[in-house]
């Protein structure tokens, strides 16, 4: 996880940024110097206004980059956002938020992917509303809300009529392929435990769908990773 925070004045105008990398992950996921300069480097780019390029973009700015430098790419948009005083008003504007962006790891070395492979290996997939939201805010290494689900449906294991399981990033924190979810929101979210024995949703945004609407009867569940729509009997 990563994340950069960045300072602004009363007028609204960005005066720096701090970036920080979590070395705990960062050495978990075996990243050599070189691939950690290149994380820093993207996260620079976000605290210069630079966005996310495509998931296949050959860029600093590449959504899980660990691999690339900067790239010609990735000095024409920022070329492109400050090339005029209105561009760059702009830019700042919209880069200087009080919220923190974060990038944070999925667990795609395990090779899981795509909805199947995460019904197959999610040990609990189950169905409720929340009732309560917690924030915890312990920067730099840890931002994320504990989620109280009351147990409408349960599809796979053994649970009882709630559970609490933690998901990344908080109302302070954008964090990327997740979401914060408002009190009675309706999801579906397949979950593990950690060895502390505590629910987390596993592949972070990839193991969670939240209720959008009923189509011919179908309740539709928006994928939180990429807004694809599945109805609930796809999920289990």
């Amino acid at each position: 996880m990563t994340y950069n925070g960045l300072a602004v004045n009363r007028q609204g105008v960005q005066t720096g940024a701090g970036m920080y990398l979590n070395r705990t992950v960062l050495t978990k996921y075996h990243y050599t110097k070189k691939q950690r300069t290149n994380v820093a480097i993207h996260e620079m780019g976000h605290a210069l206004g630079l966005a996310h390029n495509d998931g296949g973009s050959v860029s600093a700015m590449n959504p899980a980059n660990r691999t690339y430098a900067l790239r010609n790419c990735d000095i024409r948009g920022a070329k492109q956002i400050y090339a005029s005083a209105a561009t760059t008003t702009k830019t700042l504007a919209t880069a200087a938020q009080s919220t923190l962006t974060v990038d944070h790891l999925k667990d795609y070395d395990n090779g899981i992917t795509g909805v199947e492979q995460l019904k197959k290996s999610a040990p609990i997939i189950v169905e409720g509303h929340i009732t309560k939201s917690v924030n915890h805010h312990k920067a730099p290494k840890n931002y994320y809300t504990t989620q109280t689900l009351a147990i409408d449906k349960a599809f796979k294991g053994n649970v009882g009529a709630t559970l609490t399981f933690t998901q990344g990033g908080t109302t302070h924190m954008a964090v990327t392929a997740s979401e914060i979810l408002p009190q009675h929101q309706t999801i579906i979210v397949m979950l593990a435990k950690n060895t502390h024995g505590t629910y987390y949703v596993i592949n972070d945004g990839q193991g969670m769908f939240v209720d959008t609407y009923t189509n011919n009867g179908n309740e539709l569940f928006d994928h939180v990773s990429d807004h694809a729509i599945y109805t609930e009997a796809m999920l289990h």
